[in-house]
């Protein structure tokens, strides 16, 4: 009887939510505060908003926030006040890829390329995914911000690699540090402890996927998860928790899953709408006792979403009691079937989508759209997005202005610094030059007065140069004081 319960109950609260009910299962009515004890409304009383991914929710002020993978559209790692680790997981990577080899490319290690970065700083680092791998590379970045470290992941196929690592570096410099209570204005994504700023240049939103869960302080064993993902545009159905039930109602699968759903008790069974997301439908029921497994609810809601909305997406809601050691039904739930209903609904009915002041889009031959914030950061080759005054981050000599007046929609410029000459250069009264990519920030608008000393917030978004902008400048490498060929920091040929 434990084998038949595992396997139906992990049909119910997995993936697929796979599981049917007859015309007589039982039905609640919403609970009352008189059913509810006076803990669960305390609890339900005092709340705090939580950011994640494009959206908002309510929680128990004493909930704990557990975060899940995330990737937008690359895996992202941040590792809060241990930057000196991430440099060690860094070296380890090359290591490992080092001391491995390709037996389909002569023989030579999995290691590919080293790639310094310079804002923020760090590198990139490229092997062959395995021994075996043909077209098939795996690519970490590892940076440094403050004392924060950060990893950010892709495993693309290697003629993707040059669009890998250019994606790896604008993300790298759009990601910015986020205090758990903070909610940020801008359009992008809340992860865990940092927020990861739209490209506005680009169009990753097809691929975000987002998983957080919740703790309840007060029960320990109430876990809620919710995993957010682009909406499935080529089957919808196949993510509908409405034809999964009707699908298991016409074709039962055993007389044993038909007698451990008569002992089920199921409280509703109905379609969800939440704010502006109307593609959901719920079931709320509870399991019996069984042989090493206790009652517990198990309730799910999920959205099919609308394809390409970011705003609207694919969502998989699920809350459990009973939980212990990650297994529902381990422990006796804590909350009552009234309980549980109030703390479902009262939690899921306020997602919502995060408010963003968006950047409205510019009309061409008109200046007359809101300016972007001093401190706008924007990488050479990349589009201008603001008409105005900028500057480059590199602190070494220059040649010509530092500041330089850019209209948007131009390409960011590279800078042209000057080098230590040689003794025969001096001789010559000649000054070595060289060209590289930079960050360029936005410090003054057309109608400002621009002064050395003005005050420069901190960055919002910063944009990485594109990939064919990064390789034209590994092969521009030139010559530094020393004989040595220089290649700008972005990448090295």
């Amino acid at each position: 009887m434990i084998a038949i319960r595992s396997y139906i109950f992990s049909l119910f609260s997995g993936i697929l939510m796979l599981s049917g009910c007859n015309h007589h299962q039982q039905k609640s009515k919403n609970p009352t505060m008189t059913s509810i004890s006076p803990n669960v409304q305390n609890m339900l009383e005092k709340n705090k908003t939580v950011c994640f991914g494009r959206f908002l929710i309510d929680l128990p002020e004493s909930a704990t926030v557990v975060w899940g993978d995330v990737a937008i559209p690359l895996g992202i790692e941040i590792y809060q006040n241990d930057a000196a680790h991430v440099e060690l997981l860094a070296q380890k990577f090359i290591d490992e890829l080092n001391n491995s080899k390709a037996i389909y490319h002569n023989n030579v290690s999995l290691l590919i390329s080293v790639d310094e970065v310079k804002q923020p700083k760090g590198k990139i680092i490229t092997g062959y995914e395995n021994s075996v791998s043909i077209n098939s590379l795996k690519i970490n970045g590892y940076f440094t911000s403050s004392d924060d470290g950060i990893i950010i992941n892709a495993r693309p196929l290697k003629d993707k690699k040059d669009v890998s690592i250019s994606l790896i570096n604008s993300m790298a410099q759009r990601l910015r540090q986020r205090a758990k209570e903070n909610i940020p204005i801008n359009p992008g994504n809340c992860i865990n402890k940092a927020f990861l700023a739209d490209d506005l240049n680009q169009n990753n939103n097809d691929f975000e996927h987002i998983r957080i869960g919740f703790r309840l302080k007060e029960f320990p064993d109430a876990h809620l998860s919710i995993y957010v993902a682009p909406s499935n545009s080529d089957d919808l159905e196949s993510d509908s928790l409405e034809a999964q039930w009707k699908r298991m109602k016409e074709y039962p699968a055993t007389s044993e899953f038909k007698k451990a759903l008569a002992n089920t008790k199921f409280f509703r069974e109905s379609p969800r709408q939440i704010y502006d997301w109307k593609t959901g439908y719920e079931v709320l029921m509870r399991s019996p006792d069984e042989d090493g497994s206790f009652s517990h609810h198990d309730f799910q809601l999920k959205f099919v979403g609308v394809p390409h909305d970011p705003y609207k997406p694919y969502a998989d809601i699920q809350f459990q009691t009973g939980v212990a050691d990650n297994a529902a039904g381990a422990t006796q739930a804590s909350l009552t079937d009234d309980e549980a209903i109030a703390v479902w609904d009262k939690i899921t009915s306020t997602i919502r989508v995060r408010p963003t002041s968006a950047t409205p889009t510019k009309t061409a031959g008109t200046d007359t759209a809101p300016r972007l914030p001093l401190g706008e950061l924007a990488a050479t080759g990349r589009t201008c997005p603001q008409t105005g005054w900028w500057e480059p981050s590199e602190s070494e000599s220059m040649k010509g202005e530092r500041r330089q007046h850019i209209k948007a929609g131009e390409r960011m410029p590279h800078v042209v610094s000057l080098g230590e000459p040689s003794i025969w250069q001096k001789l010559r009264r000649e000054r070595p030059t060289y060209r590289s990519g930079t960050v360029w920030k936005l410090v003054s608008y057309d109608d400002a007065a621009t002064h050395n000393d003005m005050p420069i917030p901190n960055p919002a978004i910063a944009q990485a140069p594109s990939s064919s902008d990064m390789s034209k400048d590994a092969s521009n490498g030139t010559i530094d004081a020393s004989g040595n060929e220089k290649t700008p920091p972005q990448h090295k040929g």
